[in-house]
């Protein structure tokens, strides 16, 4: 009889180490796919971070881009009021409006008898001259904003005579 008793307490042991044996197993599953989860959760999280980072930057962008080409107006007319009234405050205010627009990364663009590029600037008219292409007059700047064309200018451009 006692022998019964261990040899059943014996099987419950073995049974009880092999439902414990399961349910590790089973945790150590879930453990596993919970951890995968967490990552893949982490991951997407990294992703949306650089994703709204890269929406922020560029409507910022977007925003100065608009302000500056609404300014341009503005630096074109003081350019026109300085060569008709040399006044010193005048030129001052010019001034210090072209060094705000360059703090906000603006640059003019030097077309001033350079070869024509359709990317910067837009014919007007077509001048003879000793050379083709050449940009001989810029009525109107041309304006880049971090490398990226703000405003077209609008210049005179020569041609060859044709004999």
């Amino acid at each position: 009889m006692k022998a019964n008793k261990k040899h059943k307490k014996i099987e419950n042991s073995e049974e009880e180490v092999i439902e414990e044996n399961t349910e590790l197993v089973e945790c150590k599953a879930q453990n596993e796919a919970l951890k995968q989860n967490y990552l893949r959760a982490l991951a997407d999280y990294k992703n949306l971070e650089h994703r709204m980072d890269q929406e922020r930057y560029r409507m910022r962008n977007s925003v100065k881009r608009e302000f500056v080409e609404q300014l341009l107006p503005i630096l074109d007319n003081l350019d026109q009021a300085e060569v008709f009234n040399s006044d010193p405050g005048l030129n001052m205010i010019r001034s210090l409006f072209q060094k705000s627009l360059q703090d906000l990364g603006v640059k003019e663009m030097d077309l001033l008898g350079t070869e024509f590029d359709p990317a910067k600037a837009e014919a007007i008219e077509a001048i003879v001259g000793k050379q083709d292409n050449i940009v001989v007059e810029v009525l109107q700047k041309a304006y880049q904003i971090d490398g990226s064309v703000i405003r077209h200018g609008k210049v005179k451009v020569s041609k060859k005579r044709e004999n």
